[in-house]
């Protein structure tokens, strides 16, 4: 059974008694950042429906506790870490959230080459990879698997909308970024986009949403 962890005091030291300063993390518009593999946004509370991510996310009610649900009921919380595939809905009636959509932790160096790989190129299928790193496409998706805490084809999702985002901070259409990055068309990637985080692309960019993508050999600065 998956479970997602509530973690009242575990994200940062006493938030479920505190809001971070105003000055910390501005509310008038929304931030999406984006790094190798990972992503985050900051912003205020979004309407969304119930969702399935791709990859882990600890979500953070910065200013109030919000709504968690899932297959084991609703709970207000502060702070949760929710496992990659684990379908459930955030309700926030205000305030700024942060969602962390974090990169699997690995001690295999073949699916951690496996991973890069697909950052690089979203395009690629499951054999090509697998034969990257030497092994049989089945022996490989088992072990992406239990390695990565997500299958293959999800994480492979991720690699793609990561690819999307890139495109948009450039000033890319969310038409022309989608067929770039590997959707078959328009309703495939909107459809995909909402089962992952619960709204629209378009709905999300509507809110002023701004994305940066920050050059990992900088320490967050944004890429050139």
């Amino acid at each position: 059974m998956t479970m997602i962890v509530v973690c009242t005091r575990g994200i940062i030291g006493g938030v479920d008694h505190a809001a971070l300063p105003e000055t910390c993390c501005p509310s008038e518009r929304a931030t999406i950042w984006i790094w190798p593999g990972q992503a985050a946004y900051l912003g205020p509370s979004l309407t969304l429906d119930p969702h399935s991510g791709s990859v882990h996310c600890v979500a953070l009610g910065l200013d109030a506790p919000f709504t968690l649900s899932d297959s084991q009921g609703e709970r207000t919380v502060r702070s949760a870490l929710i496992p990659a595939r684990t379908r459930h809905q955030v309700v926030s009636d205000g305030g700024r959230m942060l969602f962390l959509y974090l990169e699997p932790g690995l001690t295999d160096d073949r699916i951690r080459t496996a991973l890069d790989t697909l950052l690089a190129d979203p395009l690629l299928s499951a054999p090509q990879v697998a034969a990257e790193i030497n092994l049989s496409t089945s022996r490989f998706l088992h072990l992406f698997s239990d390695a990565a805490g997500t299958s293959f084809r999800r994480y492979r999702l991720w690699a793609r909308m990561l690819r999307v985002a890139a495109a948009v901070s450039k000033g890319a259409d969310l038409t022309s970024a989608s067929a770039e990055a590997g959707f078959a068309s328009p309703s495939h990637f909107s459809d995909t986009f909402r089962d992952m985080f619960g709204l629209t692309a378009s709905a999300l960019l509507a809110q002023r949403t701004r994305i940066v993508v920050l050059d990992p050999g900088s320490n967050g600065a944004p890429a050139a």
